[in-house]
């Protein structure tokens, strides 16, 4: 059955934080914890309202369905494998056996619902075929009749019943215009070599026979509604069963075959062939199974005969649990693993259909396997509020427990689903229904938000350098004019004085941020990291910083820079430095020596001897 079937997400905050020492205190070079901490709590420092903060939403998820039971593609990838049909259901549906059982003698498939009329007409599948004949179910004969390119239109009666056109013309046979008001109206065309084609729907039909019949119902003109059903043998609905591509595998083919007979068998025997409004077992839909009729052979080309080859080899061949029938439960990709039935749509535990790890979904051949889209901020609230009516979105979280493939699950006493809150009321619901208001592919899915890289950054070497697409939060603008922005892995900063875009990451971003940012004795940068191997570098206002993992991260005040450089910088005489400024940035050490400036404002450098 493939009914297409999702960590926490809130509104961004400014947290507080305490003013930054003016000092250069000594530290060790910043491990990535510090680094990504510093990043977050120190990303709202100084900085006054938001200059441009729009947001996107990016939601990346696998599969494709609901998870449960059986993963076509995934079938596709054991049958390449190497897997029997056997092995593979086996697999998918936990502690089952694949038994022969006798089949009804006729499956009815709901085609068409709800209409006030229907259309149909048949066409020749041999030499001199093509002729309908219309009958009245428990007949002897027919009452109507023509040949191919006769066009038929069935219209409901406001007295219940149907009225029958041939060409235009109302049937009329022995006084009577009005039929099946007790009987349902049956279309024979098989056994007289026709291809029916129907209104509506975009698949012939070659099997079996249809039954038009009507019921009461105030969504049709006349206040009853027609309704057209197949009736079929089993086999023959399996042939027109348009779930998998017949060019796949041969043990892939007959996988699908079973899993798809034991679903339609189970609905016929648990449920009946009486469901309203279709009066049928099954749907032709994803409601149950895709039933597209004849357009199965004639799009399957040169494979025609090996899918047809799988229904014939696998005739009465189900999956059972306990001696019946399982709720034979499949989609398109499971997205790696697949789910307990409980945690997607609630309700009891079956006991055959258990998660289970799938790595054969990732067969090249699945689109779904894994994937990713984005929408704005704002079109992401309007649709939960459209859906859910929260009003403008506060928050988004994903409650844990997750299921046993990571889907959002069904809201539980302790944990699991979706909370939404917003500017109207809270909503708890499940990940299958997010999946619906999302559109999403499956409820295998988390979701981020990111904000948009500020228009002062577009198009700069800065950005082009951190390969950045989105940005960790909103732009900010300081006191000063100056923007900055944090990204995943680095901080854009315009420096408005000097018209620039620079791009800071790395460890001297983190003690960069240590010291205070652009509040503090560094000020704004100047320049991007430079340097390679050894150390890295980088310039700002109030002097350098220099970084290696032998001496850690030390700023060279702006007032020392003059004589650090005349002596070759870091890689010159002195080396780098192995602690920070003293006494008002008035004495440096560094690797090979120190820098002192004097109170007459001469800065006396000291190279020790090698």
């Amino acid at each position: 059955m493939r009914k297409q079937p999702p960590a926490t997400l809130a509104s961004h905050r400014g947290l507080a934080q305490k003013r930054p020492h003016r000092s250069f205190p000594g530290r060790r070079s910043p491990t990535p914890a510090l680094f990504v901490a510093a990043l977050v709590v120190l990303s709202f420092l100084l900085l006054s309202a938001p200059a441009h903060a729009s947001r996107t939403v990016i939601i990346t998820g696998g599969g494709w369905g609901h998870g449960i039971g059986m993963s076509q593609y995934g079938a596709l990838g054991r049958a390449r494998l190497g897997k029997s049909a056997r092995e593979i259901l086996t697999h998918y549906y936990s502690g089952v056996a694949v038994d022969r059982q006798r089949m009804p003698h006729r499956i009815r498939v709901g085609l068409l619902q709800y209409r006030s009329s229907i259309k149909f007409r048949g066409y020749a599948m041999r030499s001199g075929g093509g002729r309908i004949e219309l009958r009245l179910r428990g007949s002897a004969g027919s009452f109507a009749a023509g040949p191919a390119g006769t066009k038929w239109r069935l219209e409901a009666s406001p007295a219940g019943g149907m009225r029958i056109f041939k060409d235009g013309k109302k049937v009329v046979r022995s006084g009577r215009t009005v039929f099946a008001r007790s009987r349902a109206l049956v279309v024979v065309f098989r056994k007289f070599g026709t291809i029916l084609s129907v209104a509506g729907k975009p698949y012939d039909y070659a099997f079996g026979r249809l039954k038009a019949g009507w019921y009461s119902s105030d969504t049709c003109a006349a206040g009853n509604c027609l309704r057209l059903v197949a009736s079929l043998s089993m086999q023959h609905y399996l042939y027109g069963l348009g779930e998998v591509p017949s060019s796949w595998p041969t043990q892939a083919l007959r996988t699908q075959a079973i899993a798809g007979r034991t679903y339609a068998y189970r609905r016929v025997v648990t449920d009946g062939q009486d469901r309203y409004p279709c009066d049928c077992a099954v749907y032709d839909s994803t409601l149950d199974q895709a039933y597209i009729g004849d357009a199965k052979r004639t799009g399957s080309g040169d494979y025609w005969d090996e899918w047809k080859g799988a229904v014939d080899s696998t005739k009465g061949m189900i999956v059972t649990y306990g001696g019946q029938p399982i709720q034979a439960l499949y989609s398109s990709s499971s997205g790696g693993h697949t789910e307990h039935n409980e945690n997607v749509w609630g309700g009891n535990a079956y006991p055959y259909l258990r998660g289970v790890r799938d790595r054969a979904d990732g067969v090249s051949d699945n689109p779904n396997h894994s994937w990713r889209f984005t929408m704005p901020w704002k079109s992401f609230s309007a649709r939960l509020n459209s859906y859910y009516g929260v009003g403008e979105l506060k928050s988004f979280s994903l409650l844990k427990p997750f299921g046993v493939s990571g889907r959002v699950t069904v809201p539980k006493e302790r944990g699991g689903g979706v909370k939404i809150v917003g500017g109207v009321r809270k909503v708890r619901t499940s990940g299958w229904s997010i999946r619906s208001a999302l559109a999403l592919k499956d409820s295998l899915f988390r979701v981020k938000v990111v904000y948009d890289v500020a228009p002062a950054f577009q198009g700069s070497h800065g950005l082009e350098a951190s390969g950045a697409v989105f940005a960790a939060g909103p732009v900010r603008r300081m006191d000063s004019g100056d923007l900055v922005q944090d990204l995943r892995n680095g901080r854009l900063t315009f420096n408005r004085r000097r018209d620039a875009v620079v791009w800071q990451h790395g460890p001297l971003l983190g003690a960069y941020l240590e010291l205070g940012g652009a509040r503090g004795p560094l000020g704004l940068p100047v320049s991007g990291t430079w340097g390679r191997g050894p150390y890295l570098g980088a310039n700002y206002e109030g002097g350098l910083l220099l970084w290696s993992r032998a001496t850690g991260a030390h700023a060279v005040p702006a007032a020392l820079v003059p004589a650090y450089r005349r002596h070759g910088g870091p890689s010159g005489q002195l080396g780098l430095p192995v602690a920070d400024a003293l006494g008002k940035q008035r004495f440096q050490r560094f690797e090979r020596g120190v820098i002192s400036h004097r109170r007459s404002g001469v800065l006396r450098v000291l190279v020790r001897n090698s």
